[in-house]
């Protein structure tokens, strides 16, 4: 995936969160635009703190293979 596609769905107003499918069969949720950051060939998003530790996931932009945007429930 580029970084453009995915910088698509972070700009969009009003944000509509959504799920990236990794290329492992993980797949992670993107809820708040805040807590990612792009890089040209990854992106870094900021989980909740778990303790005292602040968590970050890395993902190669490579491996992003599709996002679905999430629909809220009825």
């Amino acid at each position: 995936m580029r970084r453009d596609d995915v910088e698509k769905y972070l700009k969009q107003r009003p944000f509509q969160p959504f799920r990236l499918y990794l290329s492992t069969g993980a797949f992670v949720d993107i809820r708040q635009p805040e807590l990612v950051s792009i890089k040209p060939s990854t992106l870094t998003l900021g989980l909740p703190i778990e303790g005292d530790r602040q968590r970050f996931l890395e993902i190669a932009l490579l491996h992003i293979v599709w996002i679905e945007v999430l629909v809220p429930a009825p």
